[in-house]
């Protein structure tokens, strides 16, 4: 034997298959690859994994000389002795048909059984000497199979058993070979999985020759560690010991399982991410769509098949397609372009849809592409006008309860001395009637000031507990009576009783003015319908409605068959003074009355129209709740005749004041003034007893009226209080809470008649 071949008869396996420049793979009996060589892996552009299990001579020979090669291949088999023979035959490859010699040798073990065949060889553009001696035994087989990556491991008898296992095998489940090799068969059974047990058993069953066991398969088996291991396996069909038996050549593919299994569930990830992506994502390549998700096809009403392969132009609204079409072409020429804006598309309905763009580049499917995420904006836009229609309102409001208050200090002066002049004029008087017509027109001018309060939302309301079916059945006569003949009302209510907590006036105005406002729409005649119900308003719609709070509530609809309106008058409805009847046929505050009053209770108003279809507005006030009882302020007077008091008029109006000081002092009383509450404080500190009566202005400078009231009855506990006010903000109703007791509220402008009521009131609970 030569210096080489010694060398290399002694080498290891592993070195050996790594080492060879020629072609080196063993074969089993009937053809199958146990193993195979890098190079031969080079010359056929395959992986190991792709080649092991291949039958040789009917996968990889060509077949103009496969029969001779697998000819001499049976003749090789049946020998006795060394058993080997050369041959030229061409082999396929991915580049062709590759020309080749080989030297075919058989691996017998100690008993002279076959074990497998070992093929190398050489491209005849490549000729290399390759010595006979180096497969002179099997025990370069056992070496090569010993240092492989491969676990073999030989399976035979009834009940199977293992007969032999390579140490890579006992390194694949983490046990030795001698323990893998001893194992009862029920130990045997416990290594393999159950569906990977029935299938080996099976196979076992076919040695019999009622089938070809022969094949690949993927098992999995426990290693010493309970550690499921998973295994791409080659089952060969060999002899050993003068039985048949399979040959298991495992390949350890766990990693591979985990890696593919990794990105299988990161493949699920992205795609569930993707398709139920709140954005619509749309991915475009030079402008021609290549891919939708779900959410495009919801947003747009097109199916995929519509928009992939189309311009992303023809889904673009006209007035936005110079837009789209400029940045799309900048992008791709690589110029800056926003990254985000936003624009219209269509609908296939062709609605027109507010969105948000957010392109950026990515690869896909190997080439340039651009990624759009679309974000709908439509909600985003009604929220943020409901906003501004919002903080416009509040401003409004402010500005018109503001106005409200200070005209209310005139009026209460011009109507004050309006019924002083009246009372000190002669019947028959030739000024008396003018007189008169002044107060007429100071009363109007009240009623004005009254509903510009309740829009403002400054309005004091006495709320009790009322079902809202019965509230409307006691207005059907009146309403009836004031929409006219030629309109029908239509009443639907609750079979259940909705209560909620409301004032009682106030909930009639707010159906009175917008059934006059449906009427009104409806000059030929039509049809009014009014429905209540007990509704729950969840976080999703108060997530559209921010002036909502989830919970139940009693809700009014009432619709009618009007003209309608388009969507500029609709946004500007409940807006003071803004009217489509012209300058003398309305106020233009009778929507705005019902915002007001609405908004004052917690509540909210949605009205929805559509011009030539008529107009639906849905009132919702909070549920009340059954176990709590209000008690209502009393609000009427009656003149009574009074005793002499000591007043202190507190009032920042100087007029008003005045006029107040002027009508007490003729009614007998001694009256004291104060232009505020600390001052009105003072006053009594340094002579509580001697007063009988407060008159105070709920809203003055420095101190109010209801802070002034705390102090005062910490210093006189059952002291009279007649508050008055132009107006008192949502939380004033909480405040008269408080002085319940030997208090009365009077609003302006008042009358001096009621002055006098309210105090005679006082005295006469005390007495």
């Amino acid at each position: 034997m030569s210096d080489s071949s010694t060398v290399l008869k002694y080498m290891s396996g592993e070195d050996i298959l790594r080492e060879a420049d020629s072609i080196l793979l063993f074969t089993s009996r009937s053809g199958k690859i146990i193993t195979v060589n890098r190079q031969m892996c080079d010359i056929l552009g395959r992986s190991a994994e792709e080649i092991v299990g291949m039958n040789w001579f009917s996968d990889l020979v060509d077949p103009e000389s496969g029969d001779a090669a697998s000819r001499a291949f049976s003749d090789l088999l049946t020998e006795r002795g060394s058993g080997t023979f050369r041959q030229e035959y061409s082999i396929l490859a991915d580049g062709g048909s590759i020309p080749a010699t080989f030297l075919n040798r058989v691996i017998r073990d100690e008993d002279g059984i076959v074990m497998c065949v070992m093929v190398s060889g050489h491209l005849l553009e490549n000729p290399v000497e390759y010595p006979e001696d180096l497969v002179r035994d099997a025990d370069l087989f056992r070496r090569i199979m010993e240092d492989s990556d491969h676990g073999t491991m030989i399976i035979g008898g009834d009940p199977p058993v293992i007969e032999y296992a390579s140490e890579s095998a006992g390194r694949m489940l983490g046990l030795e070979t001698s323990v893998l090799t001893s194992m009862e068969a029920s130990e045997v059974r416990l290594v393999f999985s159950e569906p990977s047990w029935n299938d080996l058993t099976g196979r076992m069953r076919m040695l019999d020759g009622s089938g070809d066991p022969s094949g690949t398969a993927r098992y999995s088996m426990l290693n010493a560690d309970g550690v499921t291991v998973r295994a791409m396996v080659s089952i060969l069909v060999s002899e050993h010991g003068h039985h048949p038996v399979l040959q298991l050549v495992c390949t350890d593919i766990t990693d591979t399982v985990q890696t593919i299994e990794s990105l299988r569930e990161s493949e699920e990830k992205y795609r569930t991410l993707v398709e139920n992506s709140n954005d619509a994502i749309v991915i475009h390549r030079d402008g021609i769509i290549v891919f939708v998700n779900r959410t495009a096809t919801t947003l747009t009403g097109y199916d995929r098949g519509e928009l992939l392969g189309n311009s992303v132009l023809n889904f673009v609204s006209h007035d936005h397609e110079a837009l789209v079409l400029r940045n799309m072409t900048n992008r791709i020429a690589g110029k800056k372009v926003p990254p985000i804006y936003d624009v219209e598309i269509l609908r296939k309905d062709g609605e027109k849809i507010p969105v948000e763009l957010n392109v950026s580049e990515i690869r896909f499917d190997g080439e340039r592409s651009y990624i759009v995420l679309v974000r709908d904006l439509s909600e985003r836009i009604q929220l943020e006008n409901q906003f501004r229609q919002s903080q416009k309102m509040d401003a409004v409001g402010q500005l018109a309860g503001g106005v409200a208050h200070d005209f209310n200090n005139i009026l209460q002066v011009i109507n004050g001395y309006t019924e002083l002049a009246d009372a000190a004029l002669e019947e028959d008087h030739p000024v008396r009637e003018m007189v008169r017509q002044i107060s007429k027109a100071g009363e109007r001018a009240e009623e004005l000031v009254h509903q510009l309060l309740l829009f403002s939302r400054n309005q004091v309301i006495v709320t009790s507990i009322m079902d809202l079916n019965q509230v409307i059945s006691e207005h059907l006569k009146m309403l009836k009576r004031i929409i006219g003949e030629n309109i029908g009302i239509i009443l639907e209510t609750c079979t259940d009783p909705v209560y909620v907590n409301a004032d009682h006036s106030m909930a009639g105005q707010v159906l009175l003015n917008i059934c006059l406002n449906a009427r009104d729409a409806m000059p030929e005649g039509g049809r009014i319908t009014v429905r209540t119900d007990r509704v729950y308003l969840d976080s999703e719609f108060c997530e559209t409605n921010p002036s909502a709070r989830p919970g139940y509530y009693g809700m009014v609809s009432i619709a009618d068959t009007g003209h309608g309106m388009d969507e500029d008058t609709l946004s500007r409805i409940f807006e003071p003074f803004f009217s489509t009847k012209g300058i003398t046929a309305g106020t233009g505050l009778g929507l705005s009355t019902v915002y007001g009053i609405v908004t004052q209770h917690d509540g909210l108003i949605r009205a929805e129209s559509v011009p030539g279809e008529g107009s639906v507005f849905r009132v919702y006030l909070p549920a009340a709740d059954r176990n709590i009882e209000i008690e209502e302020i009393p609000q009427e007077y009656e003149v009574e005749e009074a005793v002499s008091l000591t007043i202190i008029i507190a009032e920042d109006d100087d007029d008003v004041r005045n006029l107040a000081c002027e009508v007490l002092s003729e009614a007998g009383h001694e009256v004291i003034t104060a232009a505020d509450g600390e001052e009105a404080v003072l006053l009594v500190t340094d002579s509580p007893d001697s007063v009988d009566l407060m008159i105070m202005d709920a809203v003055m400078p420095v101190m109010n009226g209801f802070m002034a009231a705390e102090k005062i009855r910490e210093v006189r506990p059952e002291m009279p209080i007649i508050f008055c006010s132009g107006y008192s903000r949502e939380k004033s109703s909480d405040a008269l809470e408080r002085f319940r007791e030997n208090s009365r509220f009077l609003l302006k402008p008042y009358s001096m008649a009621q002055l006098l009521t309210a105090m005679n009131e006082l005295f006469s609970e005390q007495h």
